[in-house]
């Protein structure tokens, strides 16, 4: 679970559950999964998977109907009606494209196995059979663009800092979303770290890069905890460390955490703030992937961005182009707050309208005779859109950073 679950009571729902299995002698036949938030943050949600039976999902579970659902369901064979997913569960997950967030609710982001499962850092194990050159070229041919807000091309960036002459080259993930209301990133790292660390990987093998670090927030102790933990697995696989999986690639991850400076969330300000220094945005140029770090070729993308490399890598940049624009492929994650029926994070394909988001998987307004009268989108730094412009589709282009 996430920190929104457990602040919606997921934790109290878990712990009663371990109760109620102990006092019906059940421990031997029924394991509790503590996984990711799926995105309806208002919501506690169980699923229950029994052998030879299909996944029953309760949603808006409190800890008083834990009782009734172990009695009823695991030890009657029959769910508690009352509990299922309704309408709103169905419409908030109808419209959406979950390839960044496929695994946040559905695996234990503290256990590899899991995530391997999956085919996790399998993409690594592709990647190393090309050339990272052929790996930018994949990258540059998906017109993957940074998740961050500014939307530059990531394989351009990545050939930028792999030009560079440089023996030493870092590797950099920002996880310092500093704007209210948005959870996005938390969400993965807490739900599916090791994706970002295996796009990380991929993304230090591609520039020449031998170290990389992930600028978190401290007030994400969850997430840290969790990319913490997601690294030491992953060294002990030897998915990081020297001479990863027998090649001549080495390379590891240190996370930093941030002192909750929104500055911060600019990149040079956190170069600064990695290196010990106030975080302060200088000047560009020289950019980043020409001196950053520590004066090296540093290439910073964001959370999003970097757990889509795996995806791509994986089933080719023609399927991730596929998806979404032709000039903004892909998929997009959004944090829906404010007065609608369904708020949390959702995934749906770029070029999606601001009304189609608001009134599909967001389910319209919470109260029907409240009309809409504007949505305010991009946080502090983005502005307002009024009702004439619901149609505009969500796409670089269209909004441009």
């Amino acid at each position: 679970m996430g920190t929104s679950g457990i602040s919606a009571g997921a934790e109290d729902v878990a712990s009663a559950f371990e109760r109620e299995l102990k006092r019906h002698k059940l421990t031997d036949k029924f394991r509790i999964v503590r996984v990711g938030d799926r995105g309806l943050f208002r919501d506690v949600l169980v699923d229950v998977i029994t052998s030879g039976s299909e996944r029953i999902t309760y949603q808006y579970v409190k800890s008083k109907d834990v009782e009734e659902i172990v009695e009823k369901h695991l030890v009657g064979g029959e769910p508690v009606k009352r509990l299922l997913t309704g309408k709103d569960y169905q419409q908030f997950f109808a419209d959406q494209m979950r390839v960044v967030l496929a695994n946040c609710g559905e695996i234990d982001p503290e256990n590899i196995d899991e995530y391997t499962a999956l085919n996790g850092y399998e993409a690594v194990k592709k990647a190393f059979e090309m050339s990272p050159q052929d790996v930018i070229e994949e990258i540059k041919r998906s017109k993957l663009r940074g998740r961050g807000g500014a939307g530059f091309p990531t394989g351009m960036k990545w050939e930028f800092a792999s030009n560079e002459k440089s023996e030493i080259k870092y590797m950099v993930c920002n996880a310092d979303e500093g704007d209210p209301g948005a959870f996005m990133d938390r969400s993965v790292l807490e739900g599916d770290p090791h994706s970002v660390i295996e796009g990380m990987i991929i993304a230090g093998y591609a520039i020449g890069a031998r170290w990389g670090y992930i600028y978190c927030r401290a007030e994400y102790p969850l997430a840290v905890k969790r990319l913490n933990i997601a690294l030491s697995q992953a060294r002990e696989r030897n998915y990081l460390g020297e001479n990863i999986l027998g090649s001549d690639f080495s390379f590891d991850i240190t996370v930093k955490e941030g002192a909750g400076a929104f500055v911060c969330g600019e990149e040079t300000a956190l170069m600064l703030s990695i290196e010990g220094h106030r975080g302060e945005p200088r000047t560009r140029p020289p950019y980043p992937t020409q001196s950053g770090l520590w004066g090296k070729p540093t290439v910073i993308n964001n959370v999003e961005t970097l757990a889509n490399v795996p995806r791509i890598i994986l089933k080719g940049s023609e399927w991730f182009s596929s998806i979404g624009t032709k000039e903004s492929p892909g998929t997009k994650v959004f944090a829906l707050a404010g007065k609608v029926k369904n708020t949390g994070l959702v995934e749906v394909p770029m070029g999606m309208t601001l009304r189609e988001l608001i009134y599909g998987p967001g389910g319209g307004m919470l109260r029907k005779k409240v009309p809409f009268k504007g949505v305010q989108i991009g946080g502090p730094s983005g502005g307002c859109l009024p009702e004439e412009l619901l149609d505009t589709p969500i796409d670089f282009e269209s909004i441009p950073p």
